[in-house]
C-alpha cells in the first residue's frame, strides 16, 4: 500500500474517532496522558473481556484501590472477591503481584519502560505496549486482536491468523502515525467495534472502502477451539438449613483462590464414583451446565443436611447466605449454591 493510501487512512479514521470516540473512565482527552494506573486496571480488565462488561467492575475497583500502593496492601481474597464474575481470575491474582512488585522496586511509580512493564506479573506486549503509548505518550504499535485485524484486512492479506507478528509490527510501523500512536490505536479499537467487526463487518457504508483492499472471501476462519466435556459432582452440607459449608480452591488451579462448594474433581467422558458415604437419594433433580473457555462442565448436586458441623480436611468456611457478598465466588458456585438453597 502506498504512503498516500496510509495517510489517508490514518485522517480518517482520527476524523472518525473525533465524533465517535467511547467516553471510557480511563480515557483522557489527549489520550497519550492517561494516568498510568488506571490504564494498567483497564488494560488487565479487557483482556478477554468486552468493555461494556468490565466497566462496572473498572469503577467499583479503583474506587476501592484508587492508587497501585493502596492495591498493593490488598490480599488475594481481596482482590477475587471483587473480581468474582468476571472470569479469568487469574488475571487478578497477576494484577495484584504486579502491584506489590511496583510499590517495593519502582516506589509505587509504575514504570514507563517497555522492557519493566513486560517483566511485571500478567503484563504482556500488547499491555506494555499499550502503557506506554496511552500513559506516557510514546511512539507504540499496539496491537490488540482489533487491530490486527484491521491491519491485515486493509492490506488485503489473506489468513490474516497465520501471519506472525513481526509482519503486523512493519506494517503497524507504516500505518500508525509518530505523534500520539496512542490515539490512532485507540481510534482503530472505536472503529472496530463500530464498523470493522469481526463478523459481518460494515463494508458497504465504510468510509474506507475506497481505499481499502480487502475481500471478505479470502479471510479464513477461525477454527473452533476444542471444547472438553467433563463431570464432577458436589456435596451440598447445610447444618440447622441455614449454614452451609465452602471450601477453598488451590491458588493453582482453575478458579484457584475462590470458594466453592466441596466436591469431586472434573473428570472425562464420564461421572465420577459417588462415595459410600453418599446416599444417591440426595441428589438434586437439575444438572448444573457451564461453560468455561475451553471446558464444558456439568454438575450433579447431592444435597445432605446434617445435625452438627462435619470436620473438612480442607480449608473452608461455614456461612450462610447473607454473608455470600464478603467471599469470592465464581459464577458457576453462586448457581450451585442457589439452585441448592431453593430445592
Amino acid at each position: 500500500m502506498s504512503k498516500k493510501k496510509y495517510s489517508i487512512i490514518r485522517k480518517k479514521i482520527l476524523s472518525y474517532y473525533e465524533n465517535n470516540k467511547r467516553n471510557l473512565p480511563w480515557r483522557t482527552k489527549q489520550d497519550n496522558n492517561q494516568n498510568p494506573y488506571f490504564t494498567l486496571v483497564s488494560e488487565v480488565m479487557l483482556q478477554q473481556t468486552q468493555v461494556n462488561t468490565a466497566l462496572g467492575y473498572y469503577k467499583k475497583f479503583i474506587k476501592k484501590w484508587p492508587t497501585v500502593c493502596s492495591l498493593a496492601k490488598a490480599n488475594d481474597e481481596d482482590i477475587l472477591t471483587l473480581w468474582a464474575g468476571l472470569g479469568y481470575y487469574s488475571r487478578a491474582k497477576n494484577l495484584l503481584k504486579a502491584a506489590k512488585i511496583i510499590t517495593v522496586k519502582y516506589d509505587g511509580i509504575i514504570p514507563n519502560k517497555y522492557e519493566d512493564l513486560i517483566s511485571l506479573p500478567g503484563i504482556g506486549e500488547y499491555t506494555a505496549s499499550a502503557i506506554i503509548s496511552f500513559a506516557f505518550g510514546k511512539f507504540s504499535v499496539v496491537i490488540d486482536t482489533n487491530v490486527k485485524r484491521f491491519i491485515g484486512r486493509v492490506n488485503g492479506l489473506e489468513k490474516i491468523i497465520n501471519i506472525n507478528k513481526n509482519e503486523f509490527n512493519k506494517l503497524g510501523v507504516k500505518l500508525f502515525p509518530k505523534e500520539n500512536s496512542g490515539k490512532f490505536a485507540q481510534a482503530i479499537m472505536d472503529f472496530s467495534s463500530d464498523i470493522c467487526t469481526k463478523i459481518k463487518p460494515s463494508c458497504s457504508k465504510c468510509f474506507l472502502k475506497l481505499y481499502c483492499e480487502f475481500d471478505e472471501t479470502l479471510e479464513e476462519k477461525s477454527k473452533k477451539k476444542k471444547i472438553k466435556k467433563k463431570y464432577s459432582l458436589v456435596f451440598f452440607y447445610i447444618l440447622k438449613k441455614k449454614f452451609f459449608f465452602l471450601r477453598k480452591r488451590p491458588l493453582k488451579v482453575t478458579l484457584g483462590g475462590m470458594y466453592e462448594v466441596p466436591g469431586t474433581d472434573w473428570i472425562d467422558k464420564k461421572w465420577p464414583k459417588i462415595p459410600e458415604e453418599i446416599n444417591s437419594i440426595n441428589a438434586l433433580p437439575r444438572t448444573i451446565k457451564y461453560k468455561f473457555s475451553n471446558i464444558n462442565l456439568e454438575t450433579k448436586i447431592y444435597k445432605l443436611h446434617i445435625n452438627k458441623k462435619k470436620v473438612f480436611n480442607e480449608q473452608g468456611i461455614w456461612i450462610e447466605s447473607k454473608d455470600l457478598k464478603k467471599f469470592p465466588l465464581s459464577v458457576l458456585t453462586r448457581r450451585i449454591i442457589n439452585y441448592s438453597l431453593n430445592s
